[in-house]
């Protein structure tokens, strides 16, 4: 899952493109940025993957944080996925339910079935920094974009002493995707996801995510403390903390289903 799951995180921002050429080293002989991509996409998810997580909401319009607590569970091959938020109690119950590219939410208070339609697909999702569109993920990092390496930065604010793959994704012409380039940093040893900044259209940096608290998940190493500040929003950040994730789950077919998203648990 993308919260685009991917999933889903308060920093503070450097507005100067940390990937100009200038302050890169060069990639070995050999590096492949495909590659690289697809290792940063592994190491978040499996083909079934649940995950439990709270998420964090500041804005200026908010007298405090807004605190979401919720589980979700992804399959990936099969493009499903499902979440169930259990906190703050007025939303407790609450679920959405992905298929393909379709995407429905159920409210428990009115006992409704919702389906987003692509015109809502850029909105809030629960409030927070991330979009309807990051819980779809209707467009594939891998598929969707071609990869180029930048180079080796070896002094990325935030993971002291770790160097990282520095990789653009330039959208292919046709593709449904949001963002007009994606530069990533990649973790060089175990391709663990270290920060993403995503650029509009006009080549304007417009939100950026990173990923911090690296623990150890089986041959993984996993970021459990993500954080998305936009950068056009003064004062607004989210941050996602991970409390449990579990690789190559067991998932009952039946989790994606209507029947179940209305299934409320409070």
């Amino acid at each position: 899952m993308r919260f685009a799951l991917s999933p889903l995180m308060t920093i503070v921002i450097s507005i100067a493109s940390a990937s100009a050429n200038a302050e890169l080293l060069p990639a070995p002989p050999g590096s492949d940025a495909r590659e690289i991509a697809r290792l940063a996409e592994d190491t978040l998810r499996s083909a079934r993957t649940i995950l439990e997580a709270e998420m964090t909401v500041v804005s200026p319009r908010l007298s405090n944080p807004r605190v979401v607590r919720f589980r979700s569970w992804e399959e990936r091959d099969t493009k499903q996925s499902m979440i169930r938020i259990s906190k703050p109690p007025k939303d407790a119950g609450t679920g959405f339910l992905k298929i393909e590219s379709n995407l429905w939410m159920f409210v428990p208070r009115v006992e409704r079935t919702i389906r987003i339609p692509p015109s809502m697909m850029l909105q809030s999702w629960m409030g927070s920094d991330m979009t309807n569109d990051d819980l779809v993920k209707e467009s594939s990092t891998l598929d969707d974009y071609d990869h180029r390496l930048l180079g080796i930065d070896n002094a990325l604010e935030g993971n002291p002493g770790l160097s990282a793959y520095v990789v653009e994704y330039l959208p292919h012409e046709d593709a449904p995707v949001v963002w007009g380039k994606i530069t990533a940093w990649i973790e060089l040893e175990h391709g663990t996801p270290l920060q993403q900044d995503f650029y509009d259209e006009d080549g304007q940096l417009m939100r950026r995510m990173r990923f911090s608290d690296i623990r150890a998940v089986g041959e993984r190493q996993v970021p459990h403390h993500w954080s998305m500040v936009p950068l056009d929003k003064e004062g607004h950040s989210t941050t996602i903390a991970i409390e449990e994730i579990v690789f190559d789950a067991e998932i009952p077919a039946d989790i994606f289903t209507k029947r179940n998203l209305r299934k409320a648990r409070r």
